[in-house]
């Protein structure tokens, strides 16, 4: 453990790979919550940090007293800021938040939609390194320090039963489980199977490239046209996303695509019939697509559009 003073003043969360459920006495369970990935770096204030090391600290006014409420400096805290809906974590009611940049759009987003700061892990403790240390170790100094708050919530680890834990989380509708061997270090910025994720269903990250409309129906824009990189880094289509686009969604996206519109087809490959005909975009933001399977032509079995993921860099999208 290192034992000089201060925090780093950037740090990248460590990432876990897929798997099926599964039982093992070295690993601790706990839910995966839907939400946004967040470390708070605290010191004499608390500061926000996303995945992809952007300061949303501005964005979560109930947040801000974090440092005070577990009375600790120069520590840094790993977790997911979520909205609670009918008491399950609600991904779309939370991107309400993420798009809240004014001081007036923010304050109504803490009245109709509170966020809760789910705690999972303690990376620094006084200025302490704690990356170092088995993971049921950090744990241990977590709950010491945790203190319960109206919008601090510290996640519960259950030990070995990991396919019974799993079945629960599927008949409650939530998202998934994650899996962590005891032992495991901190590795900030890795993927490692010391930690996996297993999801009810499956989700993957996709780079928007293009949109398709339907003048019998939706006239604005029907369709997402997703890709994603393969291992030779060509940009390779997954087909379409219309399900789960609400119109205020739709609005949003548009504002966002219209000022990427590009004459040229962006993948590396001719488009097939349904995509010919599609509004083409600059292959920059990010959204998550749920789905069943993935097909053996690359189509993504009932795909459902879950949100725009800003946090996530676009070279993430990547599936083998």
């Amino acid at each position: 453990m290192t034992t000089n003073k201060g925090i780093p003043d950037r740090l990248l969360p460590m990432l876990a790979v897929p798997a099926e459920p599964f039982d093992s006495s070295d690993f601790l369970f706990e839910i995966k919550w839907d939400g946004l990935r967040c470390l708070a770096f605290l010191t004499d204030r608390t500061r926000l940090q996303s995945r992809n090391q952007s300061d949303i600290t501005l964005q979560y006014p109930e947040l801000w007293e974090t440092h005070r409420l577990l009375r600790t400096k120069d520590t840094i805290l790993d977790g997911e800021i979520i909205v609670l809906a009918e008491g399950a974590p609600s991904f779309f009611q939370l991107q309400s938040r993420m798009r809240s940049k004014t001081e007036r759009s923010i304050r109504a987003g803490m009245r109709n939609h509170p966020v809760i700061y789910v705690l999972f892990d303690l990376l620094y403790l006084e200025g302490r390194s704690l990356l170092d240390l088995p993971f049921q170790q950090r744990r241990a100094y977590l709950e010491n320090l945790y203190t319960p708050s109206p919008h601090l919530l510290l996640s519960e680890c259950f030990p070995e039963h990991g396919r019974s834990l799993f079945a629960q989380v599927k008949k409650a509708g939530l998202e998934g489980l994650v899996g962590k061997d005891r032992n495991s270090l901190y590795f900030p910025g890795k993927r490692s199977p010391v930690w996996r994720k297993c999801r009810v269903t499956k989700s993957d990250h996709f780079l928007i490239c293009g949109y398709t409309t339907n003048p019998k129906g939706r006239a604005d824009l029907s369709a997402l046209v997703i890709a994603a990189k393969d291992r030779e880094d060509n940009l390779v289509s997954f087909g379409l996303v219309g399900a789960g686009l609400s119109q205020a969604e739709i609005d949003h996206v548009l504002r966002l695509l219209k000022p990427r519109i590009i004459k040229e087809c962006p993948l590396s490959h001719q488009p097939g019939p349904s995509i010919q005909k599609a509004v083409w975009v600059k292959p920059e933001l990010v959204c998550e697509v749920e789905y069943l399977e993935l097909t053996p032509d690359r189509h993504l079995r009932h795909p459902l559009y879950r949100g725009l993921r800003p946090e996530v860099s676009p070279e993430e999208c990547r599936i083998s």
